[in-house]
């Protein structure tokens, strides 16, 4: 019994463990969000672009975020600052996306 006990507790630990790494990094993605979307809705874009935060989104967004492929490369050519697909902070498309991304942490 103390065995079953013992490998128990050393279960609930490494889980617990493993939750709490889980829950800091959605923290601080739902963070990096929340910058990204404040600063695109005050035109600051090309500033946002240079933050860890926009690091860190596009990290999520390739390794983590469900979404369309589509989707994820719009965000990932507006975040990598690729206007090539003529993106304007303007339009609100990356705006929405990224709110719908927290919406869903």
């Amino acid at each position: 019994a103390e065995d079953t006990m013992a490998k128990a507790t050393a279960l609930r630990e490494k889980e617990a463990s493993e939750f709490s790494k889980e829950e800091s990094d959605l923290k601080t993605n739902v963070a990096a969000i929340a910058k990204a979307v404040t600063a695109l809705e005050k035109g600051a874009a090309g500033a946002f672009l240079q933050t860890n935060e926009a690091s860190l989104i596009r990290s999520f967004a390739m390794e983590r975020a469900e979404l369309p492929d589509s989707t994820r490369q719009e965000l990932l050519s507006f975040l990598s600052g690729s206007e090539s697909d003529g993106y304007s902070p303007q339009g609100g498309e990356i705006t929405g996306i990224l709110k719908q991304m927290g919406d869903e942490m």
